[in-house]
């Protein structure tokens, strides 16, 4: 179960969107790992720290968001961190996609993109064509083509809080684990659930969102072949995780 440890005085509306983004990754994944003892507290599940603080104004640094302390053996999450400026939090509720950016931002606490690397799940990294070779996700990403299992593109571009720790947008359009904020929907894949199997999590495949790979057309709608894009998930800061016991 993931439990999230408010830090800093947060409104009943905001707390509200970390606890429903939680609840719909332990719809997803199973969180239930055997208690743990960190800094003399015990964790069952995966804790997550949250705060919504001053840190440089609206368009600077947006937060950091990633795991903090391992499990000894399987390396997955116990803790994590969540931490958001408070005047890019303004801006993105004015916007209406606070809560779709805690739900992203909360993947990469439970891994996606921040221990690809470490858990040998990414190849061809610092090329073109960067690509995330865990066969769950490849046979998810091989039957939205139609065909067999393949290697999945992931972003080839951005800062190192989103290259190659995202699927690749202009293949995936709006799926909510690319790099940007894209459409409406934001759905969570089958093949985005694929990958966290490929990590060591038991998945709920039932639990995926409907999802198609979007046209030329679909991406242009969306905005997504446009040159000059903003890019807020670009500003989010990843912190670096330790085994517990190491």
């Amino acid at each position: 179960m993931i439990t999230v440890n408010f830090t800093s005085p947060i409104s009943a509306p905001r707390r509200a969107a970390f606890e429903r983004s939680a609840q719909r990754w332990d719809e997803t994944l199973n969180t239930s790992f055997a208690p743990v003892t960190v800094d003399g507290v015990t964790i069952d599940g995966v804790t997550i720290d949250a705060a919504i603080t001053p840190i440089d104004g609206a368009g600077g640094v947006l937060g950091q968001a990633g795991p903090s302390v391992l499990l000894p053996g399987s390396e997955l999450p116990a803790k994590g961190v969540m931490e958001f400026d408070t005047a890019d939090v303004e801006r993105l509720e004015a916007e209406g996609s606070f809560e779709d950016v805690v739900l992203h931002e909360m993947a990469h606490v439970l891994g996606f993109g921040t221990l690809w690397s470490r858990l040998g799940l990414i190849a061809a990294s610092g090329t073109n064509n960067p690509i995330f070779t865990g066969p769950e996700a490849a046979r998810e990403f091989g039957a939205l083509e139609g065909g067999s299992a393949r290697a999945v593109p992931i972003a080839n571009t951005g800062g190192t809080g989103t290259r190659e720790g995202h699927w690749r947008e202009l293949v995936f359009g709006d799926e909510l684990l690319t790099g940007f904020l894209s459409g409406a929907d934001r759905p969570i894949s089958r093949m985005s659930l694929g990958s966290f199997a490929d990590m060591g999590y038991e998945v709920d495949y039932a639990a995926a969102d409907p999802f198609e790979l979007p046209s030329f057309r679909k991406l242009a709608e969306m905005g997504i072949t446009e040159a000059v894009r903003i890019c807020d998930l670009c500003r989010m800061g990843r912190p670096e995780p330790w085994v517990l016991g190491s």
